[in-house]
């Protein structure tokens, strides 16, 4: 049963429905049948919906098991116990085979089934499951390193790293750490422990997101090992082996921590051979690591202990078929120094010999797989690096639209910015010239009443004097008033004490604008300064005429001699004369 069907829950909510419709139109015995339906559909739904629930749960116990198993496999094993794979979906059955694969093959510390594996990397192919086809390939790029096939190893393992690189999550970030640390441990075994190094400085920080103790101390540990071997800072060597001792301690891993001090004993204090063999003998004998008697017998060949060395040879042997190689090898090399330590160099020529026509033999039979690994791994490690100048070029356009849209957010800034400047420019400017005209209002306003005054005169006079006129031609003898004679004789021009006022008033109004021009152009007379100031309010000439009681060519010979009097070269003195005052 799959746990995603809805098509069978719709169905059922239309049964219920229709039953309770039916419900309302029947009669009593159809009535308790459809009761009875309704009691039956209700039992399925909820049937429906533990199945469900339960399904759920399953996947999402199996995706804690996938983090679980780098941590604690026999923990992560029990969960796979508890899981029922009945009511997981086809995709989930795979990944499930596959983590039983992998919990089983660290809890027993054996190489991974490659043919399970491999028929499940086929099935996560086509599925284009990127997360579990790398660690499908990691399964079998260690099962290859585990049985010395170090080329096809790296080869598989590039491409887990290929596929976990496009991928993203926690379990991305161990598989990716482990996948790493793998390919160190094969670069190595290839005698490549500057390439091993870089791998697990960048399986590091990997495991250490994951938490991962158990790696984590492994990693220390080999790149402790290999900054020695390629004769690195001695204090760094320490350093890193301290690490690994201390991630070491935080396991209950017993062999581990053993590993870690019998090394460290080997590169950080040789001089310390009591402890390397009592190290060294305990991992052997106590918990079944054969390899070490390989390290006992060189220590007591260094000490020249040949009796012990021989009695410690003998116990070297492998484990499983897929060490024989390995052990079959390092028995004939130390077969060969054991020779050679007792005087038999002949035989150790031999025998060094016949391991250097192995080796070479096997060289050549692993010739295509080497070039097939090594061109494997270059086209991965080719493609990572295209993805990765991808993902830098995405992200720099990425910054470049960035600065754009900013540069262009701070243009429109400015803009706007410049633009309420420029308002209140205006707005200020225009206030600076409603102000100038509310002053010349002002200004026209101390002359207004007189002006008016003399119009109305004037208006009069001419009236009086047509309608004396009219009774002269009517042959009516009439005398002039003697106001209208003494009007015709007085000036309509301002009292001397009138322009004085009306200069002062206007200097004031315009702060200073009028002593200024005084004091700029001594030559301007006091009837200059008539015609300046009403000028500067704005009278026109024929305003000039009345106030003045001059003609008005009168006023056009007083402006060219208020120009001489200030700079004849003005053309327009009136327009001067304001901006002089009204800047």
């Amino acid at each position: 049963m799959e746990y995603t069907n809805f098509t069978l829950v719709r169905h059922l909510i239309c049964v219920i429905y229709k039953a309770l419709i039916i419900n309302k139109l029947q009669n009593y015995k159809t009535q308790t049948l459809v009761r009875a339906c309704f009691g039956i559909c209700f039992c399925a739904v909820l049937l429906l919906a533990g199945c469900t629930k339960r399904a759920e749960m399953d996947a999402h116990m199996l995706e804690n098991e996938r983090l679980l198993v780098w941590a604690d496999p026999d923990s992560a094993l029990t969960i796979l116990d508890s899981i029922s794979t009945d009511r997981l979906n086809q995709h989930d059955r795979h990944i499930y085979d596959m983590e039983r694969h992998l919990a089983l093959s660290r809890i027993h510390h054996t190489p991974y089934y490659t043919e399970a594996v491999d028929s499940l990397l086929a099935y996560f192919q086509t599925t284009n499951d990127m997360l579990s086809i790398g660690e499908a390939c990691y399964m079998l790029g260690t099962s290859s390193n585990h049985t010395g096939h170090y080329y096809t190893s790296t080869h598989f393992l590039k491409q887990a790293e290929y596929a976990l690189l496009k991928t993203n999550g926690p379990l991305r970030n161990q598989l990716l750490g482990v996948t790493w640390f793998c390919l160190g441990n094969t670069s190595e075994s290839e005698l490549l422990y500057e390439v091993a190094r870089n791998y697990y400085l960048k399986a590091i920080p990997m495991l250490r997101q994951g938490q991962n103790n158990v790696f984590l101390a492994c990693a220390y540990r080999d790149i402790a090992r290999t900054n020695a071997i390629l004769h690195g800072n001695p204090d760094t060597t320490r350093l890193y082996f301290d690490r690994a001792a201390a991630f070491g301690d935080l396991t209950d891993n017993r062999i581990l921590q053993l590993d870690i001090a019998a090394y460290r004993y080997q590169y950080c204090f040789p001089d310390s051979i009591n402890e390397r063999i009592a190290t060294c003998t305990e991992l052997a004998e106590k918990y079944g690591i054969t390899t070490r008697y390989a390290e006992l017998v060189e220590i007591f060949l260094e000490q020249n202990d040949t009796q012990s060395a021989k009695q410690y040879l003998k116990l070297l042997q492998p484990t499983d078929s897929a060490n024989a190689n390995w052990f079959k090898q390092n028995q004939t090399y130390l077969q060969a120094r054991l020779a050679a330590h007792e005087g038999n160099t002949l035989t150790a020529f031999n025998q060094l010999l016949d391991l250097y026509d192995n080796t070479l033999q096997q060289l050549q039979l692993d010739a295509g797989a080497r070039t097939f690994g090594i061109a494997q791994a270059y086209d991965v490690e080719r493609e990572q690096q295209r993805a990765e100048e991808a993902e830098r070029e995405r992200r720099m356009q990425q910054q470049i639209s960035l600065l754009l849209v900013a540069a262009f957010i701070m243009v429109l800034m400015m803009l706007y910015l410049l633009w309420r400047y420029y308002r209140s420019y205006r707005k200020q400017k225009q206030l600076e010239l409603d102000q100038q005209q509310i002053k010349i209002v002002a200004l026209r306003e101390k002359y207004t009443n007189h002006l008016q005054r003399a119009l109305d005169r004037l208006q009069q006079r001419a009236n009086l004097s047509r309608e004396i006129a009219l009774q002269h031609m009517r042959g009516r003898n009439t005398d002039i008033p003697e106001w209208l004679e003494r009007y015709m004789e007085e000036k309509l021009a301002f009292t001397p004490e009138g322009i004085d006022e009306l200069i002062a008033t206007t200097d004031k109004e315009l702060d200073g604008a009028v002593s200024r021009l005084r004091a700029a152009y001594p030559k301007l007379t006091e009837s200059d300064m008539q015609f300046v100031i009403l000028v500067i309010i704005g009278a026109s000439d024929t305003d000039m005429s009345i106030v003045l009681n001059v003609q008005k060519s009168t006023i056009y010979h007083r402006r060219q001699i208020v120009r001489k009097h200030i700079d004849s070269s003005i053309e327009d003195i009136d327009s001067w004369l304001k901006e002089y005052v009204y800047p």
